[in-house]
Formats: C-alpha cells, structure tokens, sequence
C-alpha cells in the first residue's frame, strides 16, 4: 500500500531510466567513477542537474536531488562486447537527444535479451583461437601451442556447464585451472614441451581477473575507495582459486620445482606473434561477439598496444616499463577513436587489446611460484609492480586523451573547414 502522508514522486520514471542506465553502464565495464559522471551529465540534460548517484560493481543508488527520493538497482551480469557496443550507442543517443529517457529502458531491455549470434560450436572455436593466439606470443614452442588448443576446448566445455549449474559455476576458476595445469604438466612429465606453467595460462586467460584488478586499482587512484577496494580484493580471491586448481594438479602429478620456472620458448620465426595478435581478434570476435563493424578497430588497437608494450619492455629491459607503455596506448587510442567515429566505442576497442597486458597471467605466475615454493616475496611484489604500473599507464592514457574529448561532429567539422 501506498503512503497517505506522501504524495507520488512524478520525476521517478526518469529517476529509474537513469538508474538503469548507469547500472547497464558498470555492466558493460564502465569504471564507476566514469559512470557516476556520465549519468549526471544524462541527468543534467534531463532537467535535474543535481543528480546524486553512488555506483558500486555489485549495485547503485540514485535521486534526482539532494535529500531526493532515492533508489538502488543490483547490477546485473556482465554484457558481451556486442551487447556493450549496444549500451554505448544508447548513451550516446541519449546525450545527443536522439533518445528520449523514457524510451532507454526498452532499449536497455532489448539489449539485455540479445541472444548470441553464433551457436556454442563457433564460440568454442573462438576460445580456441584465443588461446592459441596467446600462446603464440608467450609461449610459441610447437607442442606449448597443441596443448593450449586442446586445454581451451576442454575449459570452454567447463565454462559451458558452468553457466548450467550453480556450483559448478563457484568452482570454475579452479577447475579450469586444475585441467589446463593437468595438460601442461602431464606434457612436461613426459619430456613433450617445456615452460609449462607459461602454457597452462593461455586456456584460462579469458577468465582471469585481469581486467578486474586494473579497473580496481584505477578507481583506488582516483578516490572510489570502496569499488576499488572490492574489485582488487575480489579479483585477488579469483587469483586464489586459480592458483589451487594449478597446485592441486601439481600435488596430482608431483611435478617437480622446474615446472614453475618461468621460461619462455623460442617460436619458430618473427611471423608466430602477428599471426598470434590475428588469431586473439577473430578468437574474440567469435567468443565475445565482437561486431565485424568495429573488428579492425580492435585490431588497430591491438596492435599499437602489443608494438608498445613491447617496445617499452625492451628498452627499459623491465616488465613494468612495457605494461605502462603498452597501457597508456590501449587507453589513448580507443578514446581517440571514439571521438573520431561515433560508431567505436571506447570500451569496446579497448577490451582486446586489454588482454594482451595480461596482469592476470603475471598474477597467476606469481601467486603459483609462492604456493609452490619455488617463488620469494619478490616474486609478488614483482606482479604487484607489474598491475600498479598497467593501471598508472591508463590513468595516463585517460589524461592524455582529456584534450580530445569533443564530440565527433565537431572534429569532422573543422576537418571540414
């Protein structure tokens, strides 16, 4: 029943359009400090510029106006890239008056019941394609390649059941660890490869919390104390869970300490790693649906963030040096790019290329070594140096790109003069 004693709030369709909009947006893996921003900026324009809004990763709370009424929305699960695209487009309809508020939530509910545009088959192959590419920039060596193929197939059919079973999804993280580690180590037992602990990486990096621990430290950076501080201590939960899986298989094989060395393998030529940086971006548009439309923009991206990352790394002769320079590009470029075209979004040109600064996998590497003692304090902090620097070089990034944040039509009309 309704309160006698309160009349009925009339701005609260707008007030729950924009709570829906900034809940899609943490969805899509807008960072919180972006998304509290940009929602105040769609408020403004809406008649209420005193918009108050406190974004979490997990929920949001939102009123028109100081002392307001208020209300919270969970965040729901997160988008795939095609459905992130579609979330971009929405807002950016919305700030240029192409989109009535009122008309957000159905297109945010039309987005939200986007189904796949593949069948499970070609995104297997896509995973696939994934870990085969990562492989052949960290670990090229022919048989390192066989058994991150093998080892993708084999996780993408435990991520498949663990979208079916509830348990089973609590448990991924470590039972996809525990079959990639099994591959590997059975493999290096029997004299069949190498470096295995680079190898066992690559199946499982599309669930490792990479993306997580930067974007936490990111808002750690910039004052979001509490998302920061939930996101980094989530993601170093899900590094946990990992690392048991990988040390349960070595416990299950009693591999020997030189499984855990950190040991990179000669590939058979310069052409293994743009050939690996081909098969990252069509793994990815197949697994994440990625739209063809913005497939050589993400390219383009990745490719300026691996040529800087590795440039950075082998100048400096550091590993931080080429995470901070590979970081401050794969920030920069998307937001250029977005502001250039209209149809790219930032965040979906960045998430490619994200991948390939892999502080999940340095995490991984770590956490493993320690557990396993073959690895020191160093070891951590090492990994620790390697994420801090990453998410400085977004910050970076971020700054650099300030001086171009101008909407697109005004940069094509000076172009045009």
């Amino acid at each position: 029943m309704p309160d006698a004693h309160h009349a009925p709030d009339p701005s609260s369709p707008t007030r729950v359009a924009l709570l829906r909009m900034a809940a899609e947006l943490v969805a899509s893996g807008e960072p919180v400090v972006d998304t509290e921003r940009e929602v105040r900026v769609l408020g403004a324009r809406a008649g209420h510029p005193h918009v108050q809004v406190a974004a979490s990763p997990t929920a949001v709370m939102l009123a028109l106006s100081e002392g307001g009424p208020s209300s919270m929305v969970a965040v729901p699960g997160p988008f795939r890239l095609d459905q992130c695209a579609a979330v971009h487009a929405i807002r950016h309809f919305l700030a240029t008056g192409r989109l009535r508020l009122e008309q957000a939530e159905q297109e945010l509910d039309a987005v939200r019941a986007l189904p796949h545009p593949y069948p499970a088959w070609v995104r297997h192959l896509g995973l696939m394609g994934v870990s085969v590419g990562l492989s052949l920039v960290l670990q090229p060596g022919l048989p390192n390649v066989a058994v991150a193929a093998l080892g993708s197939l084999l996780v993408s059919l435990c991520m498949t059941q663990a979208g079916r079973h509830s348990l089973m999804g609590s448990l991924l993280p470590s039972v996809a660890a525990f079959v990639a580690a099994l591959l590997a180590f059975g493999g290096y037992q029997l004299e069949l490869l190498e470096g295995p602990l680079r190898t066992l990486i690559c199946p499982i990096a599309v669930l490792l919390p990479g993306a997580l621990l930067v974007t936490g430290v990111s808002e750690l950076a910039q004052g979001a104390m509490v998302a920061g501080s939930a996101r980094v201590f989530y993601g170093l939960v899900q590094l946990g869970l990992f690392s048991l899986g990988v040390l349960g298989a070595a416990m299950v094989l009693a591999v020997d300490q030189g499984a855990f060395a950190n040991i990179r393998v000669d590939g058979p030529g310069w052409w293994v790693a743009p050939l690996g940086l081909g098969l990252i971006t069509l793994g990815i548009t197949l697994a994440e649906a990625l739209p063809w439309s913005l497939l050589r923009w993400s390219g383009l991206v990745l490719v300026l963030t691996f040529g800087a990352q590795l440039a950075g790394q082998q100048s400096a002769s550091s590993l931080p040096i080429g995470g901070f320079t590979g970081a401050v590009v794969a920030s920069f470029a998307p937001a250029l790019l977005s502001r250039l075209r209209e149809d790219v979004p930032r965040l979906v040109a960045f998430l490619p290329s994200f991948w390939l600064l892999v502080p999940g996998t340095v995490g991984l590497m770590g956490v493993s070594q320690i557990g396993s003692g073959s690895g020191d304090g160093a070891t951590l902090v090492g990994a620790v140096g390697i994420v801090a620097s990453i998410a400085l070089g977004l910050l970076v990034g971020s700054a650099l790109a300030l001086p171009v944040s101008r909407p697109a039509t005004t940069w094509r009309g000076r172009q045009a003069q």
